[in-house]
């Protein structure tokens, strides 16, 4: 990374895809960084290979890019970052993983597929991701996600992050990873993070005091650490 520009953050949302709830660490990491959300079409299903053939072209318009992924977009940030390893210079996975998340994850898996087409209550939901609840204007947006979002769409990505395995891709990295561990996640398990330390050759660890929606609810903390991980990238590009 250069001494002279601000470093480029990319960001990869979770399961919605959309990148609206990306707005408090946006906010929170704005003097440090340049930053750029790389949405999904939210309209349908592509599963991870497909959802980095369709990045490929944004992520080619740009050199020594941070990579930070939460959730879903974890396996994806390995992948595109495997693909990519001369242009992302570093890869942040949130509340993350690199392999089926929860125990018994095929048992989860069918029982998904076999669930109507309809989505979980929405406090059930905001329950599962931020623990106490939303501020009023994340509820807003997460409630205009979920009531736009083709619920198909949500159980086919739930389903791919289900199934998927990215620990070949992760181990051949050379590039610094951080990983943020959400100490209060009733959704990703530790055991999900303790997975990505054993496979990943260079990786930091932190524990941030978050819910499953980490940079939502504590964006501070999470930037934090990110600023700390680009002021290390910094001191290696200085000559």
């Amino acid at each position: 990374m250069t001494t002279s520009a601000r470093p480029r953050l990319c960001l990869l949302p979770g399961l919605d895809g959309t990148g609206r709830l990306y707005a408090p660490l946006e906010d929170a990491l704005s003097a440090d960084a340049d930053i750029e959300v790389l949405a999904y079409d939210s309209t349908r299903f592509h599963d991870y290979p497909a959802l980095a053939d369709a990045l490929a072209p944004a992520l080619e318009r740009h050199r020594d890019v941070v990579l930070v992924t939460e959730s879903f977009a974890g396996p994806l940030g390995v992948l595109l970052a495997h693909r990519y390893p001369e242009r992302i210079r570093a890869l942040v996975m949130a509340a993350s993983f690199v392999r089926p998340p929860l125990p018994l994850s095929g048992a989860a898996a069918a029982l998904l597929q076999r669930l109507p087409a309809v989505a979980p209550p929405l406090f059930a939901l905001e329950h599962l991701l931020a623990g106490s609840g939303l501020p009023p204007p994340l509820r807003a947006e997460f409630e205009a996600i979920v009531a736009t979002l083709p619920f198909q769409v949500m159980r086919q990505r739930a389903l791919a992050a289900l199934r998927v395995d990215v620990t070949r891709e992760l181990a051949s990295l050379q590039m610094p990873l951080l990983y943020l561990q959400a100490r209060r996640d009733r959704l990703v398990w530790p055991r999900a993070g303790r997975e990505v330390l054993r496979w990943a050759r260079t990786a930091h660890h932190a524990v941030v005091d978050a819910p499953h929606f980490l940079f939502q609810m504590a964006p501070i903390p999470a930037a934090t650490e990110i600023r700390r991980l680009l002021d290390r990238l910094h001191g290696d590009a200085r000559p």
